[in-house]
């Protein structure tokens, strides 16, 4: 930051017009005079931040104290540096210094930033009447962060509608968290804060094991590869995205990788999400960091009237953020990642409230398609005006989801959004990872020129945007899968994925290899006919170790053949999904009843293929 101090004998400006769509709010033509006034006129460059000011707040008091003055003018001025802030950045900061320039006993007078004016100067002649000061930002300190939300009351609401004020010295007190174990370690974990562990999650053992994803370090941190097994969990969390927002009434459609950060929609952004930005060497821009840099201004240039209200945008994101080392962990914390996010553009607030409500509703389904329902909890964030506003809407939610939820309220929006939910899993270690989230949003319309042409032909404002993230990441939502199947071995039970996200759902067993696998490749062909994902541990070892290798695999569905089921034309089948360990119950089938239990345990879920060998001998190990 550079500011030019002038000790002016008289100073004037006059507002002209707004130069652009980020500025101060004043009145066009109106002009102001001062004599006897200490003139600032600030230059804010890349990679200012509120660190700036600690320097400049005693550095301009000084000086004020030494000329005699009492009253300082701010004025923004661009021609002190060649490398400007962005200008949505800039004007915050600037507002922010003029606060924090009067906090300290300044009287300051702020000239409107974003205008073209005209000012008149006469400088006073003295060796201290002008003055070119520069701060730097310290290092450690990012631009744009918005300080974390101050949460000064907390409720839970159960599926009833009761309402409990919930106090942190009480949290023992309270039946609402005793009967749900999951809901209450949430709320410790929120209010209290979360446990330290020095073992490592589950997931990342299960992750290594099964050969789904691993570390890779030929990449940077928080980059990993995934192997065949869980590139097909991954597109089939893919298709059920994206067959939930197409049967939801979106448009799918896909945006840039790269932004550039002069552009001021995207400036906006970064400072919005303060997230930690994935540079590109050499250049300004930067790797996508969120779904918003490219669904805003997409919706931006297409033309919208109320007859296609709402409108709804689907994306699948590849997002980057530059986390700390440190801080990347497995899946729950990485620097690339995939989110699948839905934006829905509403123009009155009955069709957001069936917006929000419905992805609410479809977002419940989704957790409990991944993972139990048991381990899973739903939590909101709202300012507080808000919570009396829309609390029927939130206990209909409740209502119908089956689920109490926690409440953290705040007295003021400092954020985009006045409330969301967050849908979060529960580990055994008593982690929380959020999945899903639904946001309302009232800002986003009028601050990045989103507009629609209202029944009276005139261009308005979408006054409010749902955003949603079905998936917040693909990655998180495997952790808490795994995680899941952690809490099934906890309780003694199998551990699996969900069936029709089991990369393997079933693998046939020939008790010889020699003698019975041509039956086994019979079967195998019937399963595979149907879309269902098999195997054939074809291999010269006992059947013994093929079930135990199988069950290490997390196989749910063992068909084994031998002489009798060759002659009978039967099958025996293992169901291991919801058993216990040790005590996975056999029966023997017609084929065409193992058919019907596959259909019944898939149901509508999407299929795919897997790109392995269905034969065990001819596949590579991966980990």
């Amino acid at each position: 930051m550079k500011i030019l101090l002038l000790d002016a004998e008289k100073f004037e400006f006059k507002a002209i017009e707004p130069e652009s769509s980020v500025h101060d709010e004043y009145e066009k033509g109106k002009s102001e005079s001062f004599k006897d006034v200490l003139v600032g006129f600030v230059t804010l460059e890349k990679g200012d931040d509120g660190s700036v000011f600690e320097e400049a707040l005693s550095d301009i008091a000084d000086y004020m104290s030494k000329i005699g003055r009492k009253d300082l003018v701010l004025y923004p001025y661009a021609h002190l540096s060649d490398e400007l802030m962005p200008t949505s950045q800039a004007i915050k900061l600037y507002n922010e210094l003029a606060e924090r320039i009067r906090k300290n006993g300044i009287n300051v007078i702020k000239a409107p930033f974003g205008w073209n004016k005209s000012y008149s100067i006469q400088i006073k002649g003295h060796p201290l009447a002008e003055s070119l000061r520069t701060y730097k930002a310290k290092k450690g300190k990012k631009a744009g962060f918005t300080p974390k939300e101050k949460f000064y009351r907390f409720f839970v609401i159960d599926e009833e509608g009761n309402e409990y004020e919930i106090f942190k010295d009480k949290l023992e007190e309270y039946e609402v968290l005793n009967k749900n174990p999951a809901l209450k370690r949430f709320v410790l974990n929120e209010l209290i804060g979360k446990e330290t562990h020095k073992e490592e999650p589950a997931h990342i053992k299960y992750m290594r094991k099964l050969e789904l994803v691993d570390y890779c370090p030929e990449s940077d941190i928080g980059h990993l590869k995934w192997f065949p097994k869980g590139v097909i969990i991954r597109d089939l969390i893919l298709d059920y995205a994206e067959q939930l927002a197409l049967n939801w009434g979106a448009i799918k459609m896909q945006n840039p990788l790269i932004y550039r950060t002069d552009v001021e929609a995207i400036a906006l952004l970064q400072g919005e999400f303060h997230e930690r930005d994935y540079k590109i060497e050499d250049e300004n821009m930067v790797l996508r960091f969120a779904s918003d840099p490219g669904a805003f201004p997409f919706v931006q240039k297409v033309s919208l009237s109320y007859r296609q209200m709402p409108f709804k945008v689907y994306e699948e994101a590849q997002c980057f953020r530059k986390e700390q080392s440190g801080e990347v962990v497995g899946l729950m914390r990485v620097r690339s990642f995939l989110m699948t996010d839905h934006h829905a553009f509403c123009h009155n607030e009955e069709i957001a409230r069936k917006e929000y409500y419905e992805l609410s509703k479809l977002f419940a389904k989704l957790m409990n398609d991944i993972i139990s329902g048991e381990h899973w909890v739903l939590g909101f964030e709202i300012v507080d005006t808000y919570y009396e506003k829309y609390k029927d809407l939130f206990k209909q939610i409740l209502k119908d989801v089956k689920k109490p939820a926690f409440f953290k309220l705040m007295n003021r929006m400092t954020h985009y959004y006045a409330f969301k939910n967050e849908f979060q899993a529960i580990f055994p270690d008593g982690n929380n990872l959020q999945i899903s989230t639904v946001q309302w949003d009232i800002k986003n319309g009028e601050r990045f020129n989103l507009t629609y042409m209202n029944e009276e032909g005139k261009k308005v404002f979408v006054p409010i945007i749902i955003h949603a993230s079905s998936f917040g990441s693909i990655e998180r939502a495997l952790a808490s899968m795994l995680e899941s199947a952690a809490w099934q071995e906890k309780q003694g039970n199998v551990p699996l994925l969900p069936f029709w996200l089991s990369p393997e759902q079933v693998r046939v067993l020939p008790v010889s290899s020699a003698e019975h696998l041509s039956y086994a490749e019979k079967i195998a062909d019937k399963i595979e006919e149907k879309g269902f994902r098999v195997s054939i541990d074809d291999r010269d070892i006992t059947l013994g170790k093929k079930v135990a290798e199988a069950k290490s695999d997390w196989i749910p569905i063992l068909v084994v053949v031998g002489a009798k089921e060759a002659e009978s034309g039967k099958v025996n089948v293992v169901n291991r999904i919801g058993a216990q360990i040790g005590k996975e119950p056999s029966f023997e089938m017609s084929i065409e009843d193992l058919m019907s239990l596959l259909e019944k345990l898939q149901a509508d879920m999407p299929k795919r293929k897997l790109s392995l060998s269905r034969y065990i001998s001819k596949r590579p190990k991966f980990v």
